[in-house]
């Protein structure tokens, strides 16, 4: 087999893509950009080749989408949850109807807010009755994923997907290509769980949880003394400001806290200051006879303090950098006391450590943000109840969204003018403003899009996507053509199992698209089985956002998505590719 110069470097292009982002050597956003440059300088693709996905309307959607999702959330906070978290259920009970609501709202809705949303509600009522969250969070991600393949819109996966076809002036995938597929996987991966995943997921203890309650060994109290010669000056003129793996988190002067401390506050006799970070690193301070010694009455340090959960997102801008140098404490106003990655404590200076997708942070913080959605952390903690009563006008807006909504995804109007109709109202009627807007707006996601679809064009036109199909085709061509999108299936979802779902997709869709033209058939059932392909991460926490995001939370290993997310990959793999077979005459 002769391959051309091109064929070779789109390969090594496409290699580094892969090995970079299941390495996490650079963060997804600066991969992607990274591979899409080589690309160009390697005559691959040409620059409108490159910037080809700005004008994609799908991509549009997407970003649309993401605002239309966030108007909604504003909307009805946490109505929607009220009855659901009932801590009166029966734990099963409260499996079933978390599936089937999130499942619900998935198949409208952004899944990656939906699980940020929900994740710390539901460690809240497992708290509450005694059970362990890693028996729901598992269920909650994979729920959300499966509801998310029963429309188009209900995973950006699909949109990348009808963007690449698009590109290609090929006939873009319909509601009825997902519908049905979806409702059928969706159902049997709620039976699963119920009766047989729930079973296999462990009851862990949240280690958190255990370091919340030896806080003290990351906290350390300090007291000014009557004779100190911090007294009467600032806490920036002290030196206490800017200190290197050390943070300043609040200031008790007479039972009255102060928190956040400002750094034109001025210290006193008396105080009392409480440090976080390494430990080491404030003893060393203590020593340096600057009027800070060590306090003689403990407090309830466990009690007066804020702490909250956070989980970095797989496109945060945080991945691959130290924390001593993001900036973090200064942006998120939090000092963080604990890193856990892969079901462990990063051990070592905790300034010293470089983030990576899935992390997840214990923070200390003064000024507690409630559950937010920001593009590069996730802080996860259930929101105090809005008491301030929305108009009739705005929950009917809420109303007529969802259902607007609806009839864009069945195609009763195009999904474009729908969700621009449904943003416009929002900003009108001030559910949203621009600030809020910007807020949710992700440029990496941008990058990642646009860049994805470059990499397919590279794959398309320089032949290497014709020479994998060729090379798959041969190799199962005397099973028949269901065996041949088997084997399309199958790869598609060995590699979401690595990196990134659009990542996978966008590799794999010149190669679906080759394989129909070779064998002389539809495009559809190839492009319905790499859709689905590519959502159908269930055996690893890497390949998919919402995977990541429950894993620290759920103190889960490796281990616990092989062994959960196994059975159900095969059930998985099994009735889509039955189905699509069936469906689109295949057999």
């Amino acid at each position: 087999m002769d391959l051309t110069f091109a064929q070779v470097y789109v390969l090594v292009v496409v290699a580094f893509l892969v090995i970079a982002l299941y390495r996490e050597v650079f963060n997804p956003a600066l991969t992607f950009f990274i591979s899409t440059v080589g690309l160009l300088l390697g005559g691959i693709i040409t620059p409108a080749e490159t910037l080809k996905g700005l004008s994609n309307i799908q991509i549009i959607i997407i970003f649309l989408l993401v605002l239309v999702t966030a108007g909604i959330r504003l909307i009805f906070g946490t109505d929607l949850f009220i009855k659901l978290f009932n801590p009166r259920l029966s734990a099963k009970a409260f499996l079933l109807r978390m599936m089937v609501t999130v499942s619900s709202m998935s198949a409208f809705l952004n899944n990656t807010p939906i699980v940020a949303f929900m994740i710390p509600y539901v460690k809240d009522w497992a708290q509450k009755t005694g059970n362990p969250a890693s028996k729901f969070l598992i269920p909650l991600s994979f729920a959300t994923i499966l509801g998310g393949m029963i429309t188009v819109i209900g995973t950006s996966t699909n949109l990348v997907l009808n963007g690449l076809i698009g590109e290609y002036k090929l006939p873009l995938l319909q509601f009825k290509d997902f519908f049905f597929l979806g409702i059928v996987v969706t159902v049997v991966g709620w039976v699963y769980l119920y009766f047989i995943g729930y079973k296999l997921l462990p009851a862990n203890t949240n280690e958190i949880d255990i370091l919340r309650e030896n806080v003290k060994e990351y906290i350390v109290e300090t007291e000014i003394a009557d004779d100190s010669k911090l007294i009467g000056k600032s806490v920036k003129d002290a030196g206490l400001r800017n200190l290197q793996d050390v943070f300043l988190v609040e200031i008790i002067r007479n039972e009255r806290i102060i928190s956040p401390v400002s750094p034109d506050e001025i210290l006193e006799a008396g105080d009392n200051l409480f440090f976080s970070g390494d430990t080491q690193s404030i003893y060393k301070l203590i020593k340096e006879d600057n009027g800070l010694s060590l306090s003689k009455e403990h407090q309830n340090i466990e009690e007066q303090f804020n702490f909250a959960d956070a989980v970095v997102p797989a496109n945060s801008e945080l991945i691959g950098r130290r924390i001593k140098d993001s900036n973090f404490r200064q942006r998120f106003n939090a000092s963080i006391i604990a890193v856990h990655r892969d079901g462990k404590r990063v051990s070592g200076k905790v300034g010293e450590t470089q983030l990576a997708g899935g992390d997840f942070l214990l923070l200390l913080s003064g000024n507690q943000k409630q559950n937010g959605f920001e593009k590069d952390l996730f802080l996860l903690s259930v929101p105090k109840p809005i008491k301030e009563e929305q108009s009739a006008v705005i929950k009917y807006l809420g109303l007529g969204s969802f259902i607007l909504l609806a009839l864009g995804i069945v195609e009763v109007f195009p999904l474009f003018n729908v969700c621009l109709v449904i943003l416009s109202a929002f900003v009108f009627l001030k559910v949203m403003n621009l600030a809020e807007i910007r807020k949710e707006l992700d440029l990496s996601l941008l990058m990642i899009l646009v860049c994805s679809l470059a990499v397919g064009v590279a794959l398309e036109k320089s032949g290497t996507a014709d020479l994998i199909a060729d090379v798959l085709i041969r190799s199962v061509e005397k099973l028949g053509a269901v065996a041949v999108l088997a084997s399309l299936f199958i790869v598609t979802i060995l590699l979401t199992s690595l990196i990134t779902n659009a990542a996978a997709v966008s590799i794999v869709f010149p190669i679906a698209m080759s394989m129909a033209e070779q064998l002389h058939l539809s495009y559809t059932p190839f492009f319905v089985a790499i859709a689905y392909a590519a959502s159908g991460d269930f055996m690893t926490p890497i390949g998919y956002q919402t995977n990541l995001m429950i894993y620290g939370p759920g103190g889960y290993s490796f281990k616990d998505f092989i062994r959960v997310g196994t059975p159900l990959t095969i059930l998985y793999i099994s009735i889509c590719i039955g189905f699509i077979a069936y469906y689109y005459n295949l057999i």
